[in-house]
């Protein structure tokens, strides 16, 4: 029987304007904020992250995971589950690098499916909750209607849900909106297709 303490799914949803003055500064301030979450699950016994990569804070935590893994605790592991293998097709490419240098170090990455429909989101998220324990969920106030029915699902799964707030007030960032076109960089290094219909890659340890 699998031990749901061991597994936490992160879904980080909070995304950050780049073109802030303050950026660095409020990517800092939630990142401190993110590892402080980190380490209290790996404190508590979760050895097995979970993330759906979407742009912003999710991509800062998977960062942050790794870091944790590499220099400090050895046993965590880091999946990542992708909506869609065109996820970062369009994204601006100061996101896209980082999100590609994560999934090469991720010690496994899951494709739901190849292109983007509508669904395949909350399909990911229904994906990456089963068996989990524990939710992280980074996001305002004024969350919209996907990351609430993300919070509602994993609370309807007895699932422990643990809100980040982003910092608040007149310089705290606001949502990233608008993307940049970009050419589409393939996974199919990292992925092989399961008899599932879930791509999924292991990293060689």
């Amino acid at each position: 029987m699998q031990l749901i303490n061991t597994t936490c799914s992160v879904v980080c949803i909070q995304a950050h304007r780049l073109d802030s003055k303050n950026t660095a500064l409020h990517q800092e301030q939630m990142e401190r904020l993110i590892e402080r979450e980190l380490r209290i699950a790996i404190n508590d016994g979760v050895s097995l992250f979970r993330i759906g990569m979407n742009m912003g804070a999710d991509v800062w935590a998977a960062r942050l995971i790794i870091r944790l893994r590499d220099n400090l605790f050895p046993h965590v592991r880091l999946h990542c589950y992708l909506p869609c293998e065109a996820q970062a097709n369009h994204w601006p490419e100061l996101w896209r690098e980082p999100y590609f240098d994560v999934l090469a170090q991720a010690d496994e990455v899951r494709i739901l499916q190849g292109r983007y429909t509508r669904g395949c989101l909350a399909r990911r998220n229904r994906e990456m909750f089963k068996g989990s324990g524990r939710l992280l969920a980074v996001h305002d106030n004024v969350a919209d209607g996907g990351i609430s029915r993300a919070v509602s699902y994993a609370e309807s799964r007895g699932i422990e849900v643990t809100v980040i707030r982003p910092l608040e007030g007149p310089d705290a960032p606001a949502r990233l909106c608008g993307y940049s076109k970009s050419r589409f960089q393939t996974l199919s290094t990292y992925s092989a297709v399961s008899s599932s219909g879930i791509s999924a890659s292991k990293r060689a340890r």
